[in-house]
């Protein structure tokens, strides 16, 4: 006879407000006397140890206040977690990054925080998703549910809450409602396809951001190009000149940015932790007309690492991931279903219509770009079997559908393929592919490889390298007859990191602006409201 198993009312009852209040302010005052807690110590420690201390009393200062105004603290208290991590090991840049993200939410004003646009705040998502368990689980159990699976979930979950660690426990219970055959992503299960239809995402959580007033420049008429520098947005013309600043505040590590079609708009992600990464990538959308920028699926565990991209309808493309299935994964299918969980999204500017357009259990999407008319995507995926695991070029309709594969790389970092774009013709792709002979910067393992940028027919049967061998070549955008992309070299006299523009057949290659990072074309005017 199968026991019925009761969830336990302490791992399930609402959250402790004096914990949210007092748990974070305990861990700062230990990391201040941790930093050293008089001006001597202050003054011997290096520059960003003492930017570190001083950010540390202020949200000290600040957080009761905060909660006690409705602040939602369970926001904040994981990242207390990770700084104390960070402190504890003398990663005292990462530290300052984390205490920089806490500042930020607690500049917020506290009802934007407590609440999705849904209602749901992190208490009430907890607690409507355990009384769904709870529910559930008679009928599941009589109809063969399996108990040890549910049990080790339940144990799990009882530590989580237990310790305060709010985001693992909705993910295990979303995995219990997994288990159960629905919610927590049990699309995933019964999807046989290599690629789903377009579907309305199971994510409940934020899909904006508040909203947040910030200094922004105007974009000119004759801008053509959009860059960043130094973790500030540019823009340019198509020789690179008339270089024009956008953004001013250069605390985010930014990887791509993007404009809509309208101008109005720029997307950008960022790495919210730079030594994990694209693992800790976010996205914001800059309004150029108001003058503000926000968060965008602010709730996802990861938004927008490898590329973001516009449609004519101002929906904006991503890789992301909604949840990870396994939080602390130490069984090799735990990491393989949480790569595999890195799946192609998009979401309208305003936060509507977020949509998964990719599930695939078995790889790993990301780097994707929209054609130029809207109608076809292109992005990477990495097909998961370590250590036999190899990267492809796959192409599909802007919807998800019609997914086909066009071409099969190696494996990362020894014949990888990556960054692809379509042409404007919607007949070829082009993409650059890790060249193991060449090495470039051998000190950086992030930079010791070298890239050739490949273009070949959406048939297969077509391909041709427009790059010359060497150097790194990536991240190229097409428009017109001209291709602009990344270059990285240090196999010359003097170093060259910035921008080229080539014609679409790999010739009259020009370097138009140094010292600059990844770039894209400004697309035509058009935007539909």
């Amino acid at each position: 006879m199968r026991r019925s198993i009761v969830l336990a009312p302490a791992a399930l009852r609402p959250l402790s407000a004096g914990l949210l209040r007092l748990a974070l302010p305990v861990l700062l005052l230990g990391l201040v006397v941790l930093l050293g807690g008089c001006n001597e110590s202050a003054h011997a420690a290096g520059e960003v140890e003492s930017r570190v201390q001083q950010k540390a009393r202020e949200v000290q200062s600040r957080f009761p206040g905060w909660v006690e105004s409705g602040g939602d603290g369970t926001r904040v208290g994981p990242l207390g977690e990770e700084l104390d991590q960070h402190i504890k090991a003398k990663r005292f840049e990462q530290a300052e990054s984390v205490l920089d993200r806490i500042l930020s939410i607690l500049d917020e004003p506290p009802g934007a925080t407590t609440s999705a646009p849904g209602g749901d705040s992190a208490q009430q998502r907890i607690q409507r998703k355990s009384r769904e368990v709870s529910s559930r689980f008679p009928e599941w159990m009589s109809g063969g549910g399996d108990e040890p699976a549910f049990r080790a979930l339940k144990e799990e979950l009882d530590v989580h809450m237990g310790a305060a660690r709010f985001d693992e426990a909705e993910s295990v219970l979303d995995r219990m409602l997994y288990l159960m055959g629905g919610n927590g992503g049990a699309e995933r299960a019964t999807v046989s396809s290599r690629t789903a239809a377009a579907q309305t995402a199971p994510f409940d959580g934020e899909t904006i951001g508040p909203e947040r007033e910030v200094r922004l420049g105007e974009v000119p008429d004759e801008a053509e190009i959009i860059f960043s520098r130094r973790n500030r947005i540019y823009v340019m013309d198509a020789d690179g000149g008339r270089e024009t600043q956008i953004t001013f505040d250069g605390r985010r590590h930014l990887e791509h940015v993007a404009m809509s079609p309208d101008r109005r708009y720029i997307v950008a992600n960022y790495f919210a932790d730079p030594a994990e990464g694209g693992l800790s990538s976010r996205m914001l959308l800059f309004d150029l007309e108001r003058g503000t920028e926000r968060g965008l699926v602010p709730g996802f565990h990861m938004a927008g690492n490898g590329g973001v991209d516009w449609d004519r309808d101002g929906y904006i493309y991503f890789s992301g991931v909604d949840r990870q299935p396994y939080p602390r994964p130490s069984r090799r299918e735990e990491f393989i279903a949480n790569y595999a969980s890195t799946e192609i999204w998009k979401v309208h500017y305003d936060g509507n219509g977020l949509t998964r357009l990719t599930t695939t259990p078995d790889r790993g999407e990301a780097d994707v770009s929209v054609s130029e008319d809207g109608t076809l995507l292109a992005y990477m995926a990495t097909y998961l079997d370590p250590p036999n695991d190899y990267t492809e070029i796959w192409v599909s309709n802007s919807d998800g559908s019609g997914s086909r594969r066009v071409y099969v790389g190696g494996k990362n970092k020894v014949t990888s393929v990556h960054d692809p774009e379509i042409s404007p013709d919607n007949q070829y792709v082009v993409f650059s592919q890790v060249d193991p002979n060449f090495r470039n910067f051998p000190d950086d393992p992030n930079a010791n490889t070298a890239h050739n940028l490949i273009a070949i027919s959406l048939e297969g049967n077509e391909k041709r390298q427009l790059t010359a061998p060497g150097p790194i070549s990536v991240i190229p955008d097409w428009k017109g007859s001209r291709v602009l992309y990344l270059l990285l070299s240090d196999r010359e006299k003097q170093p060259f990191f910035g921008i080229v523009v080539m014609d679409e057949d790999g010739s009259n290659a020009r370097r138009i602006k140094g010292d600059a990072n990844i770039a894209k074309w400004i697309p035509p005017r058009r935007l539909s409201r």
